[in-house]
């Protein structure tokens, strides 16, 4: 059995937020210590009353430089508000920072009002997400690859780095609506 902590570096009333990321930081310690396994962060965009994590994979890194054993879970990466390439590499980047200890979680997101921010349509969320799927792997094979989709293309790219964990880090998809359970 596995022990791990989700967080959301929630702000506190009456403090800031960089109070809420140096908090957060300090509990990852703290888990550490303590012998849990693993550290979950999550993605949100515009709620500042609820987390201040609309970057996890940058927190993910300080992680990754702040700790030695403790697994660094992404719970999950909103794959269609971000350019599945560049996913790829920080992703990549932060599996070599930690030595092989990312566990990547992905999702779709059911926040539409992070959609409209982005001017993405929330109507093809469903299709974005299995288009940066397949980049993620094909990025992560360590080969050349090019891709043409209705909505991400890739003209001759090599990742790098490569991941330590190999095909990759450990994928988790998050399924809450009847499309994305078909996908899992």
């Amino acid at each position: 059995m596995h022990f791990g902590m989700f967080m959301e570096f929630g702000p506190r009333p009456d403090s800031t937020q960089s109070a809420a990321f140096h908090e957060g930081l300090d509990l990852v310690d703290a888990a550490e210590a303590w012998g849990l396994d693993s550290a979950w962060l999550s993605e949100f965009h515009f709620s500042p009353q609820r987390s201040m994590l609309s970057a996890p994979i940058v927190v993910a890194g300080a992680i990754a430089a702040r700790t030695k054993r403790l697994r660094i879970g992404l719970a999950v990466y909103v794959l269609p508000l971000n350019n599945p390439l560049r996913i790829a590499e920080e992703a990549a980047t932060v599996d070599q920072l930690s030595n092989g200890r990312l566990d990547f979680g992905i999702g779709r997101s059911g926040f539409v009002r992070s959609y409209e921010a982005f001017d993405i349509d929330y109507g093809e969320s469903q299709g974005r997400f299995d288009e940066a799927l397949d980049i993620l792997q094909l990025a992560w094979r360590g080969d050349a690859f090019s891709y043409e989709g209705d909505f991400y293309g890739v003209n001759e790219a090599l990742v790098v780095p490569q991941p330590v964990q190999q095909p990759h880090p450990p994928l988790r998809m998050a399924a809450t609506s009847s499309e994305t359970f078909q996908a899992v």
